[in-house]
């Protein structure tokens, strides 16, 4: 049976939904209708838009993947019907939700138009590169490090855990018995990572310790409380800037993003 990435069906159907409340967007339909459900015409053009999302996401066009597909389209119309023929869509809450929906469909068009005229330029890139590289400070002495953690609800846990570990339990153990973080199934191992990529309270400790070292105490975070092992320090070597792109690319979304938002608060009226 074909699978299908339901998340990203849902985005475009939820995307279809709002498009479908817009006054004469029904006139917009020039294609050959997918199907007629009850006598609402959903347009071949939905089951194309989702048939390129999982092919986009790894899945191939097969006749078994457009069938699963029209047929969850008119499942979700059906339903859909449903819940308007008892007028569910005329409550309160469910008016609230669609005008999020509506809404945040509206600011991706708003984003996707912003960054179609202004662009990502590969200056930009390697701008931010360049930045990210500096904020590590004098390479040579840039260090990176492999750790494992454990994280308990409690500092008594927490505290039992180590006492565990000093006693000369492996590690890894006393993680896959007690954590509640999902390393917990690598024997809490975070691979590697440097200081500045993890919270300040633990990035802080970690520089002053050594190899196989682990923490003295319990470190408290929003997360609960932690008991961190040094596996390994190493030199770190950042990756090139082909190597970094998509990260970079993210990066300077974002600052494109808040620029965006700047402008537009800076030209409203909020009261």
């Amino acid at each position: 049976m074909t699978t299908i990435k339901k998340t990203s069906f849902l985005l475009a159907a939820l995307t279809t939904a709002v498009m479908l409340s817009s006054p004469g967007y029904a006139a917009e339909i020039k294609a050959t209708p997918m199907a007629t459900v009850n006598g609402v015409v959903i347009p071949s053009s939905l089951l194309e838009k989702n048939v390129s999302i999982n092919v986009a996401q790894g899945q191939k066009d097969t006749p078994e993947l457009r069938a699963a597909l029209k047929e969850e389209i008119i499942s979700r119309e059906l339903v859909a019907q449903e819940a308007q023929k008892k007028g569910l869509d005329k409550a309160e809450d469910a008016k609230e939700q669609f005008s999020q929906i509506r809404q945040n469909f509206l600011i991706e068009l708003a984003i996707m138009d912003y960054l179609k005229k202004n662009p990502i330029t590969e200056v930009e890139l390697k701008t931010e590169y360049d930045r990210q590289i500096a904020s590590l400070g004098e390479p040579t002495k840039v260090q990176e490090y492999q750790l494992s953690q454990i994280v308990t609800k409690s500092k008594i846990d927490a505290a039992a855990a180590l006492v565990r570990i000093q006693k000369g339990e492996a590690f890894d153990k006393v993680a896959k018995d007690v954590s509640i973080n999902p390393s917990k199934e690598n024997g809490g191992n975070l691979g590697w990572v440097l200081p500045g990529q993890i919270l300040p309270s633990i990035g802080t400790l970690i520089v002053n310790m050594k190899k196989g070292a682990v923490t003295d105490l319990p470190i408290e975070t929003s997360y609960g409380w932690n008991v961190i092992k040094v596996e390994d320090i190493r030199k770190y070597t950042p990756p090139t800037f082909d190597q970094s792109k998509q990260q970079l690319e993210m990066a300077v979304l974002q600052v494109k993003k808040t620029a965006f938002l700047k402008k537009l608060r800076e030209s409203a009226k909020v009261n």
